[in-house]
């Protein structure tokens, strides 16, 4: 089952970049980079994260990824005014790695959201989460959010029980184009963010 809810968003997320690149050609640029804080200073980066963000006690991080790739919008019809169009998230795309500078891959990150662990002792495994807190530090780019693993959705192995969203940077929504004319239209947004990886400590 995991498997196959992984090929659906990993088609999903691949298809919007694929008709968005006919569209125009875009790269995440390099200066989006999230903000640098030493791994090996855990215990200083978790302190300095938002009170209504923090993960519950009887967690521990166990990863670090910085994630570089966009966030894809569609237009669609308001459900409730079909005169109103809007820019709707249906699904990030990008690559974490355990470096600031993006190297070293860790995880592809798509649809759902899920995050496909490719480097560590979650290595092969995945992890659906769904948002429980977000806040805007910066309006000028996505929110910073707190996740919790979704057990049902996740790999069976999956070790992961909150995610967290931090230090973002682009990734909003277009501000034009949200018309009738251009219904079903995608497009993709670069950004960078940091996510944190946690386990229970039992």
């Amino acid at each position: 089952m995991t498997s196959k809810i992984f090929n659906a968003v990993m088609i999903t997320a691949i298809s919007a970049v694929a008709f968005t690149s006919c569209k125009k050609e875009q790269n995440a640029p390099t200066d989006l980079i999230t903000e640098e804080v030493s791994f090996a200073s855990n215990k200083k980066l978790i302190e300095g994260i938002p009170d209504s963000l923090k993960v519950p006690e009887g967690n521990r991080l166990v990863a670090d990824g910085f994630a570089r790739g966009f966030q894809i919008y569609q237009v669609k019809r308001s459900a409730s005014n079909p005169n109103v169009f809007t820019w709707v998230n249906i699904a990030p795309l990008a690559t974490l790695y355990t470096k600031p500078n993006f190297t070293d891959q860790m995880a592809l990150h798509f649809a759902g959201p899920t995050w496909q662990i490719t480097k560590g002792h979650n290595k092969g495994q995945s992890v659906v989460g769904k948002k429980l807190v977000g806040i805007t530090p910066d309006p000028t780019a996505i929110q910073w959010l707190l996740l919790q693993a979704v057990d049902s959705l996740s790999s069976a192995n999956n070790k992961i029980t909150f995610i967290q969203r931090l230090f973002t940077k682009g990734g909003l929504a277009p501000t034009t184009g949200a018309d009738e004319a251009h219904l079903g239209q995608l497009d993709s947004i670069p950004y960078t963010a940091r996510y944190l990886f946690y386990e229970s400590k039992y």
